[in-house]
């Protein structure tokens, strides 16, 4: 069993637990399941609308909290 997390274009959406392997086949089956799925994320795989299948390039916690930072010391 693998879940697969999907988002609708109006920023709903879910987990799906199923059987199926492979978010290549994956995909086809949530946009068929439910409305205007958008974007499908399995592990660090992921597809979207607009960019196809591609992977999560994750950054540190520690590049975000000192991006977040900075952002506030800079008044933006």
């Amino acid at each position: 069993m693998k879940s697969y997390l999907f988002t609708t274009e109006n920023g709903r959406g879910g987990v799906m637990l199923c059987d199926i392997d492979t978010l290549e086949e994956a995909v086809p089956y949530l946009r068929k399941r439910f409305d205007r799925v958008v974007r499908v994320e399995q592990g660090l795989e992921l597809w979207t609308l607009e960019e196809g299948f591609g992977e999560f390039h994750p950054r540190p916690v520690e590049e975000v909290l000192a991006k977040v930072s900075g952002d506030e010391g800079s008044g933006s």
